[in-house]
């Protein structure tokens, strides 16, 4: 026997053909706050283990009349349960599963009608899978943003027929970058994974349920979008779409994550921001008045603007994770939210100061020569001079005054940031770059330091002392990423031979191309090419690739965004004699 609970949703006025049944989200009851400020937890707001839980698949109908749906619960592909349930017309409805709780990682899906005996719009969006150890998601939609995407969605043409769709979209793409983050600071990619909670629809207007007590301060933040209701905890994550974002997603035929109609991955940048990410770009240094000012005599006109080479997530590639905030989420893997589940919490940045007790530089020019017995001037951003978000000046008067040694050495202490060792990055202050001046024969030369250097080394086991390389009058390269051609985004290919299309990077030596299936880790494949495409072996899938370049000696490679594509494997049949 099918066990059922219909859940009070408003109505809408469905189009007169409306036939579709979907998965809108599976949820975990009961619902468990999170302990403020606890000291562990990845045991408390968790279910005790043992006890019982109930998975609940909230089912969406735009059917008139009720339906009797087949269903089946599968744990890592095993089926748990078949059933049948009547689901509700117009209305939500919750298939449930109770099961005991384990902190173990596992994969429960539902599928829908599976032999398809009931005929729908959309024949793809009857199965939802999650990670049962994954973190919790609410997100709170105005009714009009609601209404607005049941209507439009099917013109994207990928069988997704209402707002509830596009959302695990979005949880979709930030399990597969989470899982595609791997670097030699996180060999399994970052840790966690998503799961939608709830969604909670409103009417217009209502957002935010419980306002912050600074509403709007901070040039138009906190607001209806970070904080939809700062007083749920049932949640680790929360974010918010009112009515006055609905002009955003008008364009609904453009399928790419550019256009936040069919993905919003800018979602998932917002939402790291209240996992507690800051924002990279705010390493970069540049004349951006009046947030970031620089000041400092004889920087070069071209090296005015440095951009950090930490490209990712909370830069602005919302296509893949930053190395920097992938160890930083890999701290807290498996913890519930502590002090806030909105964009911010009170803990937001709040790695910003492991920092080694003692860091070593080593200095070269862009020839790659020591700077030895070099002099040796740090300059400081100064902070909280402009309500702006970052504000940063770095004024004439040198902070620091040192020198190097024979090899080009110099010691800089735990924080050569500011003044009194704090670092900080948020609304009127960030010093998190320090510009470095270094004089040898009478020529001056300029560098570019980041704490976010000293934070890794730092998680490595750094604790105590660190080395650093600094490269002075080094090329700009951050912004010199190769751009995707083809195959686009969410293309449907034939493999399992593709061939991939990508603009050169000006400067670049050479390129490597990568790809991950969707959950999977990357692939590099085989040897660099100086040319602009490649045929590579894919399985079938949804697959990920992307492509690095390689410039001088003093650039890291630069990574692209990554693209999405469907790759599709026709297998022959032998005819029978």
């Amino acid at each position: 026997m099918a066990r059922t609970l219909v859940l009070l949703l408003s109505l809408l006025t469905l189009p007169a053909l409306a036939n579709d049944l979907t998965v809108g989200w599976i949820s975990r009851a009961p619902e468990i706050d999170y302990a403020w400020n606890s000291s562990n937890p990845r045991v408390e707001g968790w279910p005790a283990a043992g006890s019982t839980v109930t998975w609940r698949a909230n089912v969406r109908s735009w059917f008139a009349e009720p339906k009797n749906v087949a269903y089946v619960w599968r744990l890592d592909g095993t089926v748990l349960e078949r059933g049948v349930a009547t689901i509700a017309p117009n209305a939500t409805t919750a298939i449930e599963l109770p099961m005991q709780w384990t902190f173990a990682r596992h994969r429960l899906s539902i599928e829908l009608d599976a032999p398809n005996f009931i005929a729908e719009e959309s024949e793809t969006n009857n199965t939802l899978e999650v990670v049962t150890d994954a973190l919790s998601a609410g997100f709170w939609v105005e009714q009009s943003v609601y209404d607005y995407f049941r209507e439009h969605q099917q013109d994207l043409g990928i069988g997704s027929t209402c707002w509830e769709n596009w959302a695990q979209r979005i949880i979709e793409l930030y399990n597969d970058i989470a899982a595609m983050a791997v670097y030699d600071d996180t060999p399994n990619g970052v840790l966690d994974r998503w799961r939608l909670q709830k969604i909670v629809i409103v009417p217009d207007g209502a957002l935010p349920l419980v306002p912050p007590p600074n509403f709007k301060e901070m040039n138009g933040e906190p607001n209806e979008q970070t904080h939809p209701n700062m007083a749920d905890r049932s949640v680790d994550l929360q974010f918010g779409f009112p009515a006055s974002t609905l002009s955003a997603y008008f364009n609904t035929r453009f399928l790419s994550p550019s256009n936040p109609f069919a993905i919003s991955p800018g979602t998932i940048h917002e939402l790291g921001h209240a996992r507690y990410l800051t924002d990279v770009y705010a390493f970069d240094v540049g004349h951006n008045p009046p947030a970031r000012i620089n000041d400092v005599p004889g920087v070069p006109l071209f090296r005015e603007i440095y951009l950090t080479p930490e490209r990712g997530l909370m830069n602005r590639n919302f296509t893949f994770i930053d190395r920097y905030s992938a160890v930083a989420l890999n701290r807290i893997a498996g913890a519930r939210a502590t002090v806030g589940n909105y964009n911010d919490p009170e803990n937001i940045a709040s790695f910003l100061n492991d920092l080694p007790a003692q860091n070593r530089l080593t200095i070269r020019d862009a020839n790659g020569n020591l700077m030895s017995n070099a002099q040796v001037d740090i300059y400081q951003a100064t902070p909280f001079e402009t309500d702006a978000w970052y504000a940063a000046h770095w004024d004439s008067t040198a902070d620091v005054h040192l020198q190097t040694d024979a090899n080009g050495q110099v010691l800089v202490g735990r924080s050569p940031f500011a003044a009194d060792g704090r670092v900080i990055n948020y609304w009127r202050g960030s010093n998190t770059t320090a510009i470095v001046r270094v004089e040898k024969d009478n020529v001056a030369h300029f560098g570019f330091l980041e704490s976010r250097l000293f934070n890794l080394a730092y998680w490595r086991g750094d604790v105590f002392f660190a080395d650093h390389a600094l490269i002075v009058d080094a090329p700009p390269c951050a912004n010199r990423a190769p751009v995707l051609r083809s195959p686009s985004w969410d293309a449907v290919v034939a493999g399992p031979q593709v061939t991939l299309k990508w603009n050169a990077a000006e400067g670049a030596i050479s390129y490597r191309v990568w790809s991950a299936a969707a959950g999977s880790q990357p692939r590099f494949h085989g040897a660099t090419t100086t040319g602009t495409e490649m045929t590579v072996t894919l399985d079938a899938g949804r697959t990920y690739w992307w492509v690095e370049a390689d410039f001088s000696a003093q650039c890291q490679p630069v990574r692209s965004d990554a693209m999405r594509m469907d790759v599709q494997i026709r297998t022959r049949r032998r005819s029978v004699r």
